[in-house]
């Protein structure tokens, strides 16, 4: 759920909006819903002519999004006296405000100028000295094929790191990634959710965010806040769309996340208040095999554990499990999993079909669905990804990385 889409306004900024490959689909539906014109530019990557509001926006309601950037220069150099020229020609005062270093992070592919250490010397030498302790300004530099392109960064901390996340489990189901299996189920808080693993609660958690309309980080503050540029009105006019008091879920529907370790329903509840869903969501201790009958309509998203993640070869047992209640005592609920590996998956439900491809800690994993009914599968997948990618490419460069 996001706010309307604002009146058109003249664009100011080159925007670039950064998610995890293989989630694509779904980041570029939440831009187009908050009014941006997406074009894809590489895995993960898409840019866009944006308002200054719609920069403030993206941050504050992209769910799927891990950073969103704007063009700061762009030219060619071959050595690094173009370099410096170019970076001495760019207007750096709307982004770095007096005593505030700029900080790079660069990557160089097909270049003359490759060595990065080198290229953040001299740019240091233009733009400012590195930090001696002062806050700094991320600015994101690529030089592809001796086109520099410089980005400053407007988010700050990365989007996936929610502020209400303190509390992690073993192997932690990223935010966004969370995010993208609501939205590739179709699920937008009209029915009901259980996550049977919820580890930390991460997706019951996300769920409520959506389903009651709020921002995904809160009011965190963003890197934008510190630019020279900064417009106090523009930001009180994107952060008015956030109710100030969350309403009631809908009647009947229910969010809720079970977890046979206390510590981890512990931390899931701790996370709720944070986050302040905490009288919004239910959290108990319990295993699989335990869960009662309930009626749907509602969807089971989960993301159990798996081998190379725990180091557990043996989990046939648990899947098999897992698939039987989801079939016997929740017949009227659609079903959603993230998993490596299919052969575990169809132990579970061997009508589960994939709708995304990512990597999660480092294992290439797959986001499976099948409807509640059995029937065709035919969950809300945006209309540009009619088909999942055999792969999922890794990111072009690791100046635009969702990881930082």
């Amino acid at each position: 759920m996001v706010p309307p889409s604002p009146s058109p306004r003249r664009a100011a900024h080159r925007m670039a909006v950064v998610c995890t490959p293989g989630l694509e689909a779904w980041c570029q539906a939440e831009l187009k819903a908050l009014g941006v014109r997406p074009k894809p530019a590489g895995p993960g990557t898409f840019e866009a002519d944006a308002t200054t509001r719609q920069v403030y926006a993206c941050n504050l309601w992209l769910r799927t999004a891990a950073r969103v950037v704007v063009r700061v220069a762009t030219f060619r150099a071959t050595d690094f006296s173009r370099l410096q020229a170019g970076a001495a020609a760019a207007d750096w005062s709307p982004w770095l405000a007096e005593g505030t270093a700029p900080r790079f992070r660069i990557s160089a592919n097909d270049s003359k100028l490759y060595h990065t250490d080198a290229i953040a010397q001299r740019l240091h030498q233009v733009v400012g000295a590195p930090s001696l302790g002062e806050p700094e300004q991320l600015f994101i530099v690529r030089i592809e094929r001796n086109t520099v392109t410089i980005s400053a960064d407007s988010s700050g901390d990365a989007l996936h790191h929610r502020p209400w996340r303190t509390e992690l489990s073993t192997a932690p189901l990223r935010t966004t990634m969370a995010a993208a299996g609501l939205a590739a189920a179709g699920w937008q808080g009209e029915t009901s959710l259980l996550d049977p693993f919820c580890g930390a609660g991460t997706i019951p958690i996300e769920a409520a965010l959506l389903a009651l309309g709020l921002p995904p980080g809160g009011r965190r503050p963003f890197a934008f806040h510190a630019w020279p540029s900064f417009e106090a009105g523009t930001w009180a006019s994107v952060v008015a769309g956030i109710p100030a008091e969350p309403g009631p879920l809908p009647d009947g529907v229910t969010i809720t996340g079970s977890d046979r370790d206390p510590a981890m329903v512990r931390a899931a509840v701790a996370n709720a208040e944070r986050a302040g869903v905490a009288g919004r969501v239910q959290f108990s201790e319990g295993v699989v095999s335990q869960l009662k009958a309930r009626p749907g309509p509602g969807l089971v998203l989960t993301n159990p554990p798996f081998g190379r993640r725990l180091g557990d070869n043996r989990l046939d047992g648990l899947y098999r499990r897992l698939g039987m209640v989801a079939n016997q005592r929740l017949a009227g609920w659609d079903l959603a999993m993230v998993c490596p590996e299919r052969r575990l998956a169809h132990l579970a439900d061997g009508r589960l079909t994939p709708l995304a491809r990512f990597r999660h800690g480092g294992l290439p994993v797959e986001l499976l669905y099948r409807a509640a009914t059995g029937g065709e599968i035919d969950p809300a997948e945006p209309p540009d990804q009619a088909e999942v990618p055999e792969s999922t490419p890794e990111p072009i460069t690791e100046s635009l990385s969702t990881e930082g």
